[in-house]
């Protein structure tokens, strides 16, 4: 019966509201947030010089839902207010972010003075039931409408009297019995009234925290269970109007974990845990400039068991914001390879934050994404697989500008990721260097012949000890004939700590068989090892042989036919021809360019027959750019696919034709042909090249004849993955004296280090360079006409003038 009289005070309390200025339309936005459409959460304003430190730690739950939502009203316009509370406290710490991003502020030492101060800026109360906890979710929804700020009963007579004189805008007190009255209520009446790209999910008792967001934001508060058959049919009418696939956000946290964040994955919606984030409205106003260092040089592939270590759970923003802090100070940091999972929403929700992570990362501190990207959410689950690309398209956009390349795929928390989702991720987020899965058990699955992915060998492990049982049965049974993959992931909650890992690898410095590496080195690494390109970054364009369910194929064909993911042209059905030729793209970047053709064979051994030619044409002007003829037992392996590549100059505007003449000796299928920048690149300063003389300088490694002895100042990498076929290695070098005219200043080359021979080699003269101070790339072209030829790339400083290296790249 109480729902029927608050059904008739409802225009009341329209009207009031309407009066109030509550009743707006959707796409206003108050002032002091910028919400473009392509932007999952609002901006801030930059914070206040000087911010009001509000002290929580202490205060009456009624306290903390008043100064709480007090702190949401008077951020939206401009951060002014930072909240210490019981999650800053033993974890972030009372001033930890403030002095880390270099904020000002000041202590607060009464709470009430701040209602003092900003009482201009407060239209009234709306007083929730304490009878009915959830009506806390409905006040919180009004107030930020209305502009208002929540009040439990016990406080109206402070705050309606002097010196606060607050009006009281609704009063819902005696109007619900239950929690389904009180959010039908705020559907039927509200909904329509704020935003539908993010919902917030708060339980009642938690009276601060995200609250301030969702006041400042002015989004629709609920705590609807999915388990509950009543509630979740009111849950799904909240979410079948939220944007699919494109950016809606669940915000806040569930009942229970698995049922909540697989309900939202149905309707194409991610959660982004944060219920007890306690300053994301100061957070969101930091700059988003994110300056993102490069990818270290990996070590070289060998057969060694490659282990990588994981800190869980680095999508939950609070956990960012407080424990993940205290970890991330820890003396132990840098020590040993750590992928510390975080957010792309970190983004838009805490830009600051991402950016200080970066700048104060050590080179064995990697950044990767938690769960699933964006948001956690099941993929398995999403039913309409166009709006799965959108936001995995959208994932790899947040990722790239984050600096992330490495992302956790989450299917419940055992599950394996479907095959249409990993091919989805390979072919709407390329630059992703590879994905974990939470199946564990260490298998590795190429999705698309292009983006690996490994369910993790070990999944949050909670002790240090339990890490150390892991990789040992990880490791069992290695017969050292070829590389393993071992990724081991640990949660945050348990006890481990960063001095955790550390013990953990010390664990294992006896056996040199083992390499510990960042997660980014680690897919890397995976990926030279299943021949894939190790720095998708590269990547200018890959086209499928053959129509695809996911691409359409751009190449024409007078042999062969689709078949076996490929394009395929064997003995019994076919003649000699042409069973891959075109697109004629003129839309790629002039000058050196790799383009990639995966094939396969049917047998490896016999008669060394030659097989196809691989040539690159420039239809422009009919000029065959390079070419190469591909034996049968070039091919390390029978019914594998292989990468043969071709370096070139490409001339920008000019059609380029890929093609693949099949000589009808064998059975060959043709799966992709990709385009690169690169093939790969080695930073001159970096841990995988060594060096006989100088030491890093700058951006480079420098060598000088004042205090360098003549050497070879770079050497290395003993690649022995490199590619059958033409070669060119660019170095990229400078000198500080360009008048010293036919002097010999460097000599660079290229060795085979199992033979000894040079397989290429260059004198760098001191007239070569058209500017001292300079960087200026040289090249060297060679062939590698053998598999598993152990490459050595040199620079000699012969200690005639400065000399530094940037770094050598290989096409």
């Amino acid at each position: 019966m109480k729902i029927d009289r608050w059904a008739r005070w409802a225009p009341v309390f329209a009207m009031t509201l309407t009066a109030w200025g509550v009743c707006r339309p959707t796409a206003a936005l108050a002032a002091g947030l910028s919400w473009p459409a392509n932007q999952v959460l609002p901006s801030f304003t930059a914070p206040a010089a000087t911010l009001d430190v509000m002290d929580l730690t202490a205060a009456s739950q009624d306290d903390a839902a008043l100064f709480t939502t007090l702190k949401g009203l008077v951020n939206r316009t401009q951060p002014r207010i930072f909240t210490y509370d019981t999650a800053v406290r033993g974890q972030d710490g009372r001033y930890g972010w403030l002095n880390s991003l270099g904020l000002g502020y000041t202590d607060v030492a009464d709470n009430w003075s701040l209602l003092s101060k900003y009482r201009s800026e407060v239209a009234g109360i709306v007083v929730y039931d304490t009878a009915v906890p959830d009506t806390l979710n409905l006040a919180t929804t009004i107030a930020g409408l209305g502009n208002g700020v929540v009040a439990s009963p016990a406080l109206v007579a402070r705050l309606t009297s002097a010196p606060y004189n607050l009006p009281i805008l609704v009063d819902l007190r005696g109007r619900f019995t239950t929690k389904l009255q009180v959010y039908q209520y705020l559907y039927d009446n509200y909904w329509s009234q704020v935003t539908h790209r993010v919902l917030i999910g708060l339980a009642p008792d938690i009276k601060g925290f995200l609250r301030d967001y969702a006041t400042a934001t002015k989004m629709a508060v609920v705590w609807l269970d999915p388990r509950v058959a009543a509630e979740d049919s009111l849950l799904r009418k909240f979410l079948v109007a939220m944007p699919y696939g494109s950016g809606g956000i669940y915000m806040g946290w569930w009942p229970e974990e698995a049922s909540g964040v697989q309900r939202v994955s149905e309707y194409g919606i991610s959660t982004v845990a944060s219920d007890f984030a306690s300053n994301l409205t100061v957070f969101g106003g930091t700059s988003r400039a994110v300056s993102v260092k490069p990818v270290p040089n990996k070590p070289p592939l060998n057969n060694k068991i490659y282990i990588t270590l994981i800190l869980s759970d680095g999508d939950n923003l609070q956990y960012v914001e407080h424990l993940f802090k205290k970890f991330w100070d820890s003396p132990a940091r840098g020590q040993v390879p750590i992928g510390w999972t975080i957010s792309p929403a970190m983004l838009d929700a805490m830009p600051g934050v991402l950016n200080y992570l970066h700048a104060t990362a050590t080179p064995n501190d990697n950044l990767i994404s938690g769960p699933t990207g964006l948001g956690y959410t099941y993929p398995n689950y999403w039913g309409n697989a166009s709006h799965l690309d959108n936001y995995v398209t959208l994932t790899g956009d947040y990722m790239n500008r984050s600096g992330l390349k490495v992302l956790t795929v989450w299917n419940k928390i055992d599950g394996a990721t479907n095959t249409n989702v990993g091919n989805s991720f390979a072919y709407n987020a390329p630059s992703l260097l590879g994905l974990t899965a939470q199946n564990a058990g260490g298998g590795i699955t190429v999705y698309n012949n292009v983006m690996p992915s490994q369910g993790l060998n070990a999944t949050y492990c909670p002790t240090e000890s339990s890490m150390i049982s892991e990789i040992n049965k990880a490791i069992s049974g290695w017969n050292g004939t070829s590389p393993r993959f071992v990724s081991i992931q640990a949660n945050p909650w348990e006890g481990n700590s960063v001095q955790s890992f550390v013990n953990v690898v010390n664990t294992f410095k006896g056996n040199g068989n083992i390499v510990f590496v960042r997660p980014d080195n680690y897919f890397q690494l995976m990926r030279e090892s299943y021949l894939l390109p190790t720095d998708p970054s590269t990547v200018v364009k890959t086209y499928e042989a053959e129509t695809t369910s996911y691409a359409a194929s751009p190449f024409s064909h007078t042999v062969g036919r689709s078949s076996d993911n490929g394009w395929t042209a064997n003995v019994s059905q076919d003649n000699a021809g042409m069973m891959l030729y075109g697109p004629y793209v003129t839309t790629f970047p002039a000058g050196p360019l790799s383009t990639t053709f995966k094939m396969k064979i049917d047998v490896n051994t016999g008669n060394n027959d030659h097989v196809v030619t691989l040539d690159i044409r420039d239809a422009t002007t009919g000029l065959v750019l390079t070419s190469f003829d591909v034996y049968r037992h070039q091919f390390k392996a029978a019914g594998v696919y292989q990468d043969f590549s071709l370096t070139y100059e490409n001339v920008a505007g000019h059609q380029l034709e890929f093609r693949a003449d099949y000589k009808d000796k064998a059975a060959i299928n043709i799966d992709k042909v990709t385009t690169t920048t690169r093939l790969g690149q080695y930073e001159a300063e970096g841990a995988v090249v060594a060096h006989h003389a100088g030491r890093s300088s700058g951006d480079g490694w420098q060598a000088s004849p004042s205090l360098d002895a003549a050497g070879h100042m770079v050497y290395g990498p003993y690649d022995a993955q490199v590619p059958v076929g033409p070669r060119k290695v660019t170095f990229r070098v400078k000198t500080d004296n360009n008048s010293l005219g036919a002097q010999v200043v460097a000599t660079v080359d290229v060795r085979d280090n199992t033979t000894g021979a040079v397989l290429a080699s260059m004198d760098l003269t001191s007239q070569q360079f058209s500017a001292a101070h300079q960087y200026q790339d040289f090249r060297l072209g060679f062939q590698q006409t053998a598999l598993n030829r152990v490459l050595e790339y040199r620079v000699h400083f012969p200690r005639t003038a400065t000399i530094t290296v940037d770094r050598i790249m290989l096409h």
